[in-house]
């Protein structure tokens, strides 16, 4: 970027920067000055606190792991982050910020948010679940659910196991046991064996919920696991492809869409 040769002597910027008054009503950021901009120009853009806005989104369903890793890779925040939260305690979202802000802030106003989420909607909870089980409950349906419209539903067939006491049996679980492990893997990487892998998180292995998320879930899933919709199915089966959901009430009709879906993927 080229400018004029006397922008830095200019006696302006000597006189702003002498009086301390005024040096400190000038916000911290990061400016913009364009290639044939004047000393005024700049001058305006800095008093009216016109810095660079930068943001950065973290997808739901994320672990806490991969949302650091995510913001250590990030070039325009700085410092280590200290403060390591616990998995799901974190709301993904964008976040902006200018240049200098740390990514410790930026972790720190994910909690925050994730706790003011928490204050805006745990009155409505529709279950016997506390706040923590929910968002554990959340996080299998953040990595479950191939649409929205699926949110719910899976939610229904989650909370109608739970109450019979039947074991959840979530792929996500398996994976995320294992990668804690040093195996990590992903959906069509699971091997039968896997299924009987000794872990708390394995919900092949153990009833009820896991001991935490496994994940960062969204507001979406959060909401989902509080208002399940009201079905009577037990099981559900989904297309890797197109992410389609079927739905069943009984395990003969489940083992029907699985012979199904093996057609479908060997076509």
């Amino acid at each position: 970027m080229q400018r004029d040769k006397s922008f830095n002597n200019n006696i302006l910027f000597k006189f702003v920067d002498a009086v301390t008054l005024i040096r400190k009503k000038i916000p911290t950021g990061e400016y913009v000055l364009d290639q044939n901009e004047n000393t005024y120009s700049f001058l305006i853009k800095l008093f009216a606190g016109n810095y660079v806005t930068r943001k950065i989104t973290i997808p739901e369903g994320m672990t806490v792991n991969k949302i650091i890793e995510c913001l250590n890779q990030e070039p325009f925040l700085l410092g280590e982050i200290t403060d390591i939260p616990s998995e799901g305690s974190i709301m993904p979202d964008t976040y902006y910020y200018k240049f200098g802000n740390t990514r410790q802030n930026i972790i720190n106003r994910m909690r925050d948010e994730m706790n003011k989420f928490k204050r805006q909607v745990y009155s409505s909870n529709k279950t016997k679940l506390n706040w923590n089980e929910i968002v554990i409950l959340g996080s299998l349906i953040e990595l479950e659910a191939g649409h929205d419209r699926d949110r719910p539903i899976i939610s229904s067939v989650l909370h109608n196991r739970l109450k019979k006491g039947q074991r959840l049996e979530c792929c996500p679980t398996i994976i995320y046991a294992l990668s804690i492990n040093g195996k990590p893997i992903d959906r069509t990487q699971i091997l039968y064996k896997d299924l009987y892998f000794k872990s708390p998180y394995n919900t092949y292995r153990n009833k009820g919920l896991p001991p935490t998320p496994i994940c960062c879930p969204g507001r979406a899933s959060i909401l989902a696991a509080m208002k399940p919709d009201n079905t009577k199915y037990f099981f559900y089966i989904s297309d890797i492809k197109t992410k389609e959901t079927f739905y069943s009430e009984n395990l003969e009709q489940h083992n029907k869409y699985k012979v199904m879906l093996k057609k479908r993927k060997s076509h």
